[in-house]
């Protein structure tokens, strides 16, 4: 006879993860630009971005209000800020800080991955290489610029100087 036995380990879902429970919490409060003086209350809209500040973490909560107009006029609620990745939860901060470690302190990303876990917050590899290339999309326009402006001198200058990553400091 053969019995089955099943695996006690919990499948990992798929997905976006909740940011941690642990993490400070800043609350925005945006309320709609018009004038919600009549309007039934119905809710509120919670989005949640990961922001950094040196050597911490924390969220930014931006709690978006909801009204219904009278006789189905609608529902009235505020405009969340722009923000640098569309739909993502990284803060311009974080999005700054991972930049800075990568090109200019040379940290590669499974090292920040680390450094995020030591911190609290699980961010996969994968998640932080989409952050660096959506940000560097929205450089674009800025690096083209500083290639005009660059390319207009009567000669160029470079520093070939080569960084010796594994020699102590």
């Amino acid at each position: 006879s053969y019995t089955r036995k099943k695996s006690t380990s919990k499948h990992s879902p798929h997905g976006r993860q909740k940011l941690p429970a642990h993490l400070p919490r800043k609350q925005i409060i945006i309320e709609p630009e018009t004038d919600t003086n009549g309007l039934k209350k119905i809710g509120q809209e919670i989005t949640e971005e990961l922001e950094y500040k040196p050597g911490t973490l924390y969220v930014k909560q931006y709690i978006r209000t909801k009204y219904q107009a009278p006789n189905d006029g609608g529902i009235l609620i505020g405009n969340l800020p722009y923000r640098p990745i569309e739909k993502g939860i990284a803060g311009p901060g974080l999005l700054a800080h991972i930049l800075i470690s990568k090109f200019v302190d040379h940290m590669p990303l499974n090292r920040q991955v680390k450094q995020f876990k030591r911190l609290g917050v699980r961010i996969p590899a994968s998640t932080l290489n989409g952050w660096v290339r959506a940000s560097c999309d929205l450089l674009l326009p800025l690096e083209q610029l500083l290639r005009e402006h660059t390319l207009q001198g009567d000669y160029l200058q470079a520093d070939e100087t080569i960084i010796k990553v594994q020699e102590p400091a």
